[in-house]
């Protein structure tokens, strides 16, 4: 009686404290939809549908919507944003945004292809630039950021073994205060 009692105690016991699960694992509609799937998630971003077109002034001079990483924020006088539509040099815009600077200060503005001539010595390789680790998309030739607040330009050569490319991977870091700290600390290795 006692080895029976002891089994059905065991049974019940493991019953009890057993993981058991409310949903199906096979079904397609739950296989990528719950948090704990050992899956990753695959997120395709096409910028181009959710984005609209902004046209960008620093000082009266239009240049992309990235110049606003590398504008100094202490030097900003005003900044300007108009709604409605605007339609400058044949192209169609849904808003304007106006930023001005401080006066005594003249943003110093580059494009990323002539700041990649300027500064590296990279002439027809392929290159990526990135913004504090922001990927940029856009024409190099008309992406303009402002050269005074451009801290670092880090190039490092990626080297794709498998698919038989090379290109060069272009880190701009700005003067930000923590950036700023970061570059002046000192390092013991």
């Amino acid at each position: 009686m006692k080895p029976l009692l002891l089994l059905l105690f065991s049974i019940l016991t493991i019953h009890v404290y057993s993981q058991t699960s409310s949903t199906n694992i096979n079904t397609p509609s739950d296989k990528y939809s719950r948090l704990n799937d050992s899956l990753p998630q695959v997120i395709y971003k096409n910028n181009s549908d959710s984005q609209r077109n902004i046209a960008w002034f620093v000082n009266d001079q239009q240049v992309g919507e990235a110049v606003t990483k590398t504008l100094n924020p202490d030097r900003i006088a005003s900044i300007n944003v108009e709604k409605r539509g605007a339609v400058i040099d044949h192209i169609s815009y849904d808003s304007k945004v106006t930023i001005t600077m401080k006066e005594g200060y003249h943003p110093k503005m580059i494009s990323l292809k002539d700041m990649k001539e300027k500064y590296t010595d990279i002439k027809d390789s392929p290159v990526l630039f990135m913004f504090e680790n922001d990927i940029v998309r856009g024409d190099y030739g008309k992406y303009m950021v402002d050269e005074n607040f451009i801290l670092q330009i880090i190039v490092e050569k990626v080297i794709l073994k498998d698919e038989m490319k090379d290109f060069y991977l272009i880190k701009l870091l700005t003067r930000s205060d923590e950036n700023v700290k970061k570059a002046k600390e000192i390092r013991i290795r």
